[in-house]
């Protein structure tokens, strides 16, 4: 079986480099991202990509790892309630 890699989103001060933020939550980042800041993705130990401004949602190119939390924590939900169910079955 192989590993499933997450990102990794470093926000650090561009002028000086200091790591502000790491998180797992590619909305988070984008939320923390303003002007003298970047995001540094971060995927089985090699840096992917560098944002530097935050543009619109159409052409966010923070919008692909967006997309991917929004369907990882969907498939999460599903598994805890499909495990809710069989719980509350052998309750009874």
């Amino acid at each position: 079986m192989a590993k499933k890699c997450y990102n990794t989103f470093v926000v650090a001060e561009c002028k000086s480099g200091k790591a502000i933020l790491v998180t797992s939550s590619a909305r988070k980042a984008t939320e923390t991202l303003c002007k003298g800041r970047r995001i540094e993705v971060w995927n089985a130990n090699r840096k992917v990509e560098t944002i530097y401004a935050k543009q619109p949602r159409e052409k966010s190119p923070m919008q692909p790892y967006i997309q991917a939390e929004r369907e990882y924590i969907g498939q999460k939900q599903k598994a805890a309630e499909e495990r809710n169910r069989c719980r509350r079955i052998a309750r009874l």
